[in-house]
Parts: C-alpha cells; structure tokens; sequence
C-alpha cells in the first residue's frame, strides 16, 4: 500500500495539494541560487517549472512536497515515467531548510513510491561537475549511464537540455537499480 504522508523531522512528506503548486517555482529559483557559487553560476537564472508543467506531473502522481508544521513548502520533488523506469526531474530544497537531508528524505518518498509501482529503476539527469548533483547521487547509489545505456526517452530529456543551454559536456545521465516491493 502507497503511503500518503510521511512524518520526517517536524515536516511532512506528501502529495503535492493543486494550490501549492503556485508557490513551487519561487522555491525552485532560490534553490537555484546555489549555483552562482558552481561552475555553473548561469544555471541560477534559468527558467523554473511553469505551473503548467507542475500540473502535468501532478496529473502524473509525480509532485511530492515537504511541508513545514506551519504548512509552507520546504522541498518539492517532481518525477514521472521515462524509460520504464522512474525519473526524477527536478529535486529543490529552500534555501532556509537546506542542509538538513530533507531532499534526501524526499527522495527517499519518491523511491518508494517507484518500488510500490514495480518501477526497476530511477534516472535522472544532473551535472557531473557540481558537488551537491552526480557526486551526491552517487552516494545516494546511482551511477553515471553509459552511453549505450540511455534509452530514447532520457536520450530526449538530454537533446532538450542542450536545446535550453545547459553544456552538453558537464551533464550526465543516472541510474539507480531498485528491488522492487514483494508483491508489486
């Protein structure tokens, strides 16, 4: 059985409610402003999720949120299907929340939530060269895709990435095998 909500360190892990969605981006953009210490600093102005795009992952199961006691967004994770596996599009914590493991508590929600739907895998794609993307995937268990891994959905996720800018040499593609949950 799914689990709706998950205490976690005076937050609660859940779906995203329709009218927080609105106030998702203004998280993703502060988030974002990690980056002008990286070697990506214009990474921090590009383009957060429109509400449109966040309703269609909602429409998908694929928006989970965390949520502070005083019910204001904390962290958002976004994923959905890509591949046959679960794909895990856009992973943000507010800046005044941040450094806690609250975005590894949300991926630890949304990875779940892949095994109870009999998912095998998570993907994601990230830069190799910032600390807090591939390296700290890595220590969540992913691992960096050969090429001749990636299948056409995420080979597309990629092609649109360079399309916005992003520098084609400074991104790779994840994985991370999942045992799925007895009787999925």
């Amino acid at each position: 059985m799914e689990t709706e909500s998950t205490p976690w360190r005076g937050y609660t892990l859940r779906r995203a409610r329709p009218e927080e969605l609105a106030v998702l981006p203004e998280v993703e953009h502060l988030a974002a402003q990690q980056f002008l210490q990286s070697a990506h600093p214009f990474a921090a102005r590009l383009e957060s999720q429109s509400l449109e795009q966040l309703r269609e992952y909602q429409r998908h199961g694929g928006v989970w949120v965390a949520a502070t006691a005083e019910g204001g967004i904390a962290a958002f994770v976004l994923g959905k299907e890509v591949d046959g596996a679960a794909y895990i599009a856009e992973l943000d914590v507010h800046p005044a929340h941040a450094r806690q493991g609250l975005g590894r508590a949300l991926f630890e929600v949304l990875k779940r939530h892949a095994r109870e739907r009999g998912y095998r895998a998570m993907l994601l794609t990230t830069f190799r060269d910032v600390p807090w993307n591939a390296p700290n995937y890595e220590r969540w268990g992913f691992r960096i895709m050969r090429d001749d891994e990636v299948g056409p959905g995420l080979r597309a996720i990629r092609e649109h990435e360079t399309r916005m800018g992003l520098p084609e040499a400074s991104r790779v593609c994840m994985v991370l095998p999942l045992e799925t949950a007895p009787g999925a």
